[in-house]
């Protein structure tokens, strides 16, 4: 099990993302913050830039299918990284195993 985050570019519907995710069963659940601030610096100069971020909830099996299908809908390429659960209770497990594909 693994906590997926999108960076979504703020001209990007992460709604109509996570809704494609979740019939496409590559995620269980996920919730989106909206105008997210995430700061670099580039060449030494501080950059901001305003995302929507997703944090989605799967299988660890199924990322490089959520990978894919962010590239397919947003067209671009798109920061992505996965963290593990390392645990969870009942009620959360047969909620991802449920709601996302067979493995």
């Amino acid at each position: 099990m693994v906590n997926v985050i999108i960076y979504l570019k703020k001209h990007h519907q992460a709604k109509a993302l996570v809704e494609h995710l979740l019939r496409e069963r590559l995620i269980a659940s996920a919730s989106i913050d909206e105008n997210n601030i995430q700061y670099k610096l580039v060449n030494g100069t501080l950059q901001e830039e305003v995302n929507n971020v997703i944090t989605a909830q799967s299988k660890s099996l199924l990322f490089q299918n959520i990978v894919k299908a962010v590239r397919l809908k947003t067209e671009e390429e798109t920061p992505i990284i996965s963290c593990p659960i390392i645990s969870s209770n009942d009620t959360f497990d047969q909620l991802l195993r449920n709601n996302t594909m067979p493995i």
